[in-house]
Formats: C-alpha cells, structure tokens, sequence
C-alpha cells in the first residue's frame, strides 16, 4: 500500500497539481527553474470593457470545467516600441508555490512604471518562493483605463487601485487552498507600483486585506504620486479626440466608447516635461460611492491624521534614483531645457505663485551652483531627479508615518554597486551607485554577477524575515527622535574568491543637509491634491502646448 500512494502522489504533482477556487478548479503545471508550482492567469475580478471600463472591477465568472493555467503572457492594454500591446480585459493573477500544505506568508506583488506599463521581461520569483513564501502577481488597469478621474459616476477615479482590492479580496477568500496564509499577506510595490502599495496601505478598504507593506522607490508623498488636476489632464485627451467642451460625464461615456486602438495612438501624441503622469490616482469625492472610495483625502492629511489602517511598513530607495532620468539626457534635450528654464522643472506640489522665480533659483543653486546644466553636472541633474522623484518623499513619507502609526516604521537606502549593468547604454554618463530599478535585481536575481550573490541573499533574507515576523534587532525602526535605517553599500569589486565586499550596517537621520533644504521649501510652499473640480474641465489651448515640449518617461 505504501509504495502506490507515494507513486499516485508523485504523478499528481508531476503533471500538474489542481486547486479548488471559489469559481472552479485551476491547474498549475511544475516551474520550469526550481521545486515549485506555477499558475498563470487566473481570473480575480470580470470584464473591464465597454461600459465597466473606468468603474470598479466586478466578480469573476465561474470557471466551466478545470482551468489550465499557463498562459503567462497575459498582462493589460500599455504602450510599447511595438505598439499596443496587452488585453483590456485582463484583471488576472498569478500564484507561485512550493505546495499546498502548511499555510505561508504571501507577498502580493505590484510592477508598475508611470502607471502606465509593466515590466513584461520574463522573472523568476523562485528565490523568494524557495523562502517558504507563496508570491502573487496582480494585473490591474493601467493608463487612462486605471486612472481616469473626472469626479463623476462614470469615472470616479482610482480603478485600478480597486483591482488590486478586488484581487485581494479573491486572495482572501482563496490563497489557502495554494499553501497561503491569508493573513499574513505583504504588498509589496517598486517605482509607481510603490507608490500604489503606499496609497493602499492608507485606504480604509485594505483592513484585513493586507497586514504588512514594503515600498520600493516610490512614494505616496512624491510629486507625481496623485493628480493635482486630473480633469484637466483628462480634457487634453479629451481635445486631442476632438471632444472638446463635454462635461465630465459625457466625456466619460465618450471614452468608454472609444477604441482601444484609438485611445493609444492619442495617448501616444502626448510629451510633457512637467514631472507629472498623465494620468495617476486621485483624491475621490467619497459621496460618489462610498463602499468603493480607496483615497478619500490627501495622502498627507489622512497620515497626519493617523485615521488609517496601522500595518509593519519598509521604505526603501536606492542612491541613484536619478537614473530614471538619464534617458532624458541622454538622449533628449533635458540638460539644455533646465539650463534655460529651469522653473519649467518645478514640481507640482509646491505652490509658489510669486516666489515661484526665487524658489527655482534657491533649488538650482543647492544642485548646481554657478555651473551650468549639462554632461559636466551631470552627477547634479541625477541627484536633482532622483531627489524630487523618489527619495525625498520616501524619507519624508516614513517620517510622517511614524509619527502616527503604531505599528512599526523602518527605512532602507540601497548603494551597493553591483550588477552586470547589461542595459545601461549611457557611455557619458558613469553609473556611481544602485540605479533605479536596482532592489528587482536583487531580489529576482537577475542580471547579477556571481560576485552580487551575497547581496541578493541578504536582501532576500531580509524580507523573508519581515514577512515571517522574524526579529530585526540590527535594524532599529524610525522613532520619533531619530530616522533610523539600513544602508546597503560598497563598490562590488569582486574578490580573489569571485564574492564582493558590501557594507549591510544601521545608521540614521539619512542625508541630513538635502532633507533640512527640501523640510525648509515644503513647510512654507507645500500644497495637497484635492478632489477633482470640474470647473478644471476647459483647459486652454496654451497650456495644451505649453505641456507638449518633451517626452515624459519617469517611475
């Protein structure tokens, strides 16, 4: 009787292994890379098309027989250099586990750049599913189709935002029959993917859906993270379809009615060089509907509030975050179009109106001095965007949350040069640290040189270890006396044995002198995102050209 069972058991997970889910069975297939099971494309939320298009997700449909997922090419309507690419109707997940068995924690990943694509490169997630941890995938909206926001019935705002709570919810209901334990569930988001998880985590709708939160290079409190005008952002489209002069709703239904195709080519046309998306997450009017309304006031404000959900949090931020930008000068006209107007780069949230000259030439002094913007400063203009795009906002974020929240705040600045570097293309420009992008790499173990393995382990460890709940005595939380943090450093020179010499060491109060200089600007300049205005909705044809110079590629 033993050696039959054990050989039933063998060819049941050699094949393949089936889940019972609330809509029917799903059947995964063996990884192709390690001991563990895949299952792609799996449906957590209906159809988004049509008339659901910017509403909430719906239920999914039950599944007719066993559905075999493997289809790990499904991902949502984005951009690309082959033109559009992805489904409209794509709110999907995939699950990857060692097996069924003991309930593990699980790490629900969000990929975004600019709210507007994924990363689609195959990665592996087996170093940290070889921790014991069940790792999920989420799909959700993108683009005008995730964050349109005009205010209205039609286009409350924030529907992609509400397909990652749909998808958690499906987790909730679900992830046990995978081997998860649903609840110990850790978002966890890099690059506007980050700022995502930081918005949800002040949501009232995550309670019980998420219980631990890790934010990589992005921010809930950086410019670009929520729209400062949405409907007028949204009217540009608007007029660019030439459906101009519509009210928020019929706006709405016109673009619910507009061809995928139709709508890519117009989002293709736009090019600003202000440092925000064309379209983000917005603060929702909550009268609209309030059993959906994932951000019902400024971030800012409901953190000071300390009217959230309190959770364990890690924000963390490389020191080249600024290498988002090189492209830009690179290859574009940024280094000249700063050097002659450099007000033009201001960010959205500070409210200057008068000063607004003062203040520019305040900033570009502590950045550049006397010297002029170009490839000779060029080490400035990185520090300048990776500053006002990730790391100030980070720091300040994990502050402002610690003071408020009671549950525990740390922090992470990321350093170590490492990496084969296989897609920096920029020759003039020297790569003097962790790029943007850098705690994928690590995490996924890709593109890494032998010499990077012990980095990539320690990373690793160290967030298996937070989403075990194990002891963090080297790294001290952010207290209301000190900014706390772990610094990931050294050079990655490989040693005689092919390991390289990284410093992993806590410090704290990060990059006092940039922090005290942007402290000093947002205590007198700063300004919230409100609700939308639909007084926004007629935007001049002015301000249409004036925001069509550059081509905007950020997060």
């Amino acid at each position: 009787m033993f050696v039959p069972v054990l050989f039933v058991f063998f060819l049941a997970y050699a094949h393949g292994l089936q889940v019972n889910t609330t809509e029917g069975i799903v059947e995964g297939s063996r990884a192709v890379d390690g001991d563990y099971f895949t299952f792609y494309g799996v449906p957590y939320a209906g159809p988004t098309s049509g008339p659901n298009r910017f509403k909430a997700p719906i239920p999914p449909k039950p599944i007719p027989g066993v559905l075999r997922a493997t289809d790990s090419n499904i991902f949502c309507a984005q951009p690309s250099s082959r033109g559009l690419i992805g489904v409209e109707d794509c709110l999907t997940l995939s699950i990857f586990t060692r097996n069924v068995t003991s309930p593990k924690p699980v790490i629900v990943f969000l990929n975004s750049d600019e709210y507007t694509n994924t990363n689609n490169q195959p990665i592996s997630y087996r170093r940290l599913v070889e921790q014991n941890i069940v790792f999920v995938t989420l799909n959700f909206r993108l683009s005008v189709f995730g964050f349109l926001c005009l205010g209205v019935q039609e286009a409350p705002g924030n529907a992609g935002l509400k397909d990652v709570l749909q998808g958690l919810k499906w987790i909730k209901s679900n992830i046990a029959n995978f081997g998860g334990d649903p609840n110990n569930v850790i978002l966890l988001g890099h690059a506007s993917g980050g700022a995502m998880v930081d918005l949800l985590t002040l949501s009232p709708q995550i309670e019980n859906l998420a219980h631990k939160a890790i934010v990589l290079s992005g921010s809930a409190l950086a410019p670009w993270a929520v729209a400062y005008d949405p409907v007028g952002y949204a009217n540009l489209l608007g007029t660019k379809l030439e459906y101009e002069h519509k009210t928020p709703e019929v706006l709405a239904k016109r673009l619910s009615n507009t061809d995928i195709n139709v709508l890519h080519t117009a989002l293709n046309d736009f090019k600003f060089f202000n440092n925000t998306p064309l379209f983000a997450p917005c603060v929702e009017n909550p009268k609209l509907s309030p059993n959906h309304t994932v951000l019902p006031d400024a971030p800012i404000n409901i953190l000071r509030s300390g009217k959230y959900v309190h959770i364990p949090v890690i924000y963390g931020y490389t020191n080249r975050e600024g290498t988002m930008r090189a492209e830009e000068a690179d290859f574009g006209n940024w280094l000249t179009l700063m050097q002659s107007n450099f007000t033009s780069f201001l960010q959205v949230d500070l409210k200057l109106n008068n000063n607004k000259t003062a203040v520019a030439a305040s900033i570009r002094d502590f950045y550049f001095g006397s010297s002029p913007i170009s490839m000779g400063t060029i080490e400035d203009f990185l520090d300048y965007q990776g500053d006002t795009l990730v790391l100030v906002s980070t720091i300040r974020g994990a502050k402002e949350r610690a003071l408020t929240s009671k549950s525990e705040v740390r922090l992470m600045e990321f350093a170590y040069l490492g990496t084969l570097n296989s897609n920096w293309i920029h020759n003039q420009i020297p790569l003097s640290g962790a790029a943007h992008g850098a705690f994928l790499n690590y995490l996924f173990g890709y593109d890494l040189r032998p010499a990077d393995e012990a980095v990539s382990r320690a990373l690793v460890g160290r967030v298996s270890a937070f989403a075990y709940n194990w002891s963090n005595n080297t790294w001290a939380a952010i207290t209301k006396d000190a900014t706390n943090y772990l610094y990931y450093g050294g050079n990655g020179a490989p040693t005689a044995n092919n390991t390289s010499i990284y410093v992993e060491e806590p410090r704290f109060n990060p990059h006092v002198q940039r922090m005290s200089f942007w402290g000093n600007l947002y205590e007198k300049f700063y300004v919230a995102p409100t609700q939308p205005s639909s007084s926004n909705m007629i935007v001049s044809s002015l301000l249409f050209i004036m925001l069509c110079q550059v081509t905007l590629r950020l997060f």
